[in-house]
């Protein structure tokens, strides 16, 4: 009840966004560009109705797979898809992005094999013996609302190419919280580096009303850069190649991490 309640809402909600004029602003317009650079194989996690299927411009995008457990937005999307011209490259897989679900539906599509221990245990470990699967992963506003966010992470990972890049966009806690209102200076994007009492307070306060549970499991107070980071450090292979994230409106009670990471080429 409580899933078909969240579809119907966040159909609307995606309708009203499709339907404003003009250039994206705030957050949004983070996006764009960041989806531009997704190509090979794509795994878009949580894709919703497809407000973002129209950024997926690269010619060098072979096949996409969008992992959407929400199987009343599942319609929408598919018109997203088509209207876009992708619907010869887009499959959608009606799973959740845990590991559970995801590896198993993955082994369904071929992609990866029957006996594979990661998919039957769900478990770590390496994927394909280390070779990964997908070219590039794209996670925007997404990595708030999984029950498992490390494990999940870790999976993620675990099914990258070396070489292959990992496109974020998500919001997280606001610094003040994690530094304590010590940072020092000016961040690149405004605002001091330690983030705002205010605007941390707000997200507290969030979250006591309830937050999670009427934005469909969304955590506002998440330290998602840093899970990043630490899950690549500990899966032993050399962690990411390269971090290219920067953080965004730290100001707000909804500052966003939004960049790309390269997982360590072999060799």
């Amino acid at each position: 009840m409580r899933s078909e309640a969240f579809s119907r809402f966040w159909i609307n909600f995606t309708n009203v966004r499709d339907g404003a004029e003009g250039p994206p602003v705030g957050s949004s317009a983070l996006i764009p560009p960041l989806l531009a650079t997704a190509d090979g194989l794509v795994l878009d996690v949580g894709p919703g109705t497809g407000t973002q299927t129209p950024f997926f411009t690269n010619a060098n995008l072979v096949r996409m797979y969008g992992a959407e457990p929400c199987q009343g937005l599942h319609k929408e999307l598919m018109a997203k898809v088509e209207a876009c011209g992708l619907s010869d490259k887009y499959q959608i897989l009606p799973c959740s992005v845990e590991r559970k679900e995801l590896y198993p539906a993955l082994e369904r599509e071929g992609l990866l094999a029957e006996t594979e221990a990661a998919v039957v245990k769900g478990g770590v470990g390496p994927v394909q013996g280390g070779r990964g699967v997908f070219d590039t992963i794209v996670c925007v506003r997404v990595l708030c609302s999984v029950p498992d966010q490390r494990g999940t992470v870790r999976g993620l990972y675990d099914l990258l190419k070396p070489g292959g890049k990992l496109v974020v966009c998500e919001h997280v806690r606001n610094r003040w919280g994690v530094c304590c209102g010590k940072g020092k200076g000016k961040g690149k994007r405004g605002g001091r580096e330690g983030g705002s009492f205010a605007a941390w307070l707000v997200q507290m306060v969030l979250t006591m009303l309830g937050w999670e549970f009427f934005m469909g499991n969304c955590h506002m107070n998440r330290d998602t850069e840093r899970v990043l980071r630490e899950v690549a450090e500990e899966a032993g292979d050399g962690g990411w190649e390269k971090v290219d994230v920067q953080r965004w409106f730290e100001w707000s009670a909804l500052p966003y991490v939004a960049g790309t990471l390269v997982k360590r080429r072999e060799g």
